[in-house]
This record gives C-alpha cells, structure tokens and sequence, in this order.
C-alpha cells in the first residue's frame, strides 16, 4: 500500500477558484504561474514547510 498511497499523495487536481479581475491582469502580465503561487501559499497557510 504505501507504493499506492505515495502514488496518489503526488498527484494533481484541478480547482476552480475566483479572485479580482486586476490582480489577475496583473499577475497574467508577470507571467505568474498560478498553479504554483497557490501550492505555495497554502504551504506557508498550512505551515507544511
């Protein structure tokens, strides 16, 4: 099972989410990843570091 279990902790899934027009005109500009932007602020919110 832990072959499974490691398999599954790793794998992606999609979420919808809303925020603010400007801030995504803005970050669309600067080439922001969101992906990565949030796995990194629920990190830090989660404080999993």
């Amino acid at each position: 099972m832990p072959l499974f279990r490691d398999s599954v902790q790793s794998m992606a899934i999609k979420k919808t989410l809303t925020i603010p027009k400007w801030i995504n005109d803005i970050a669309e500009k600067n080439n922001v990843n969101f992906s990565q932007v949030l796995q990194n602020a629920l990190k830090q919110y989660l404080r999993l570091y």
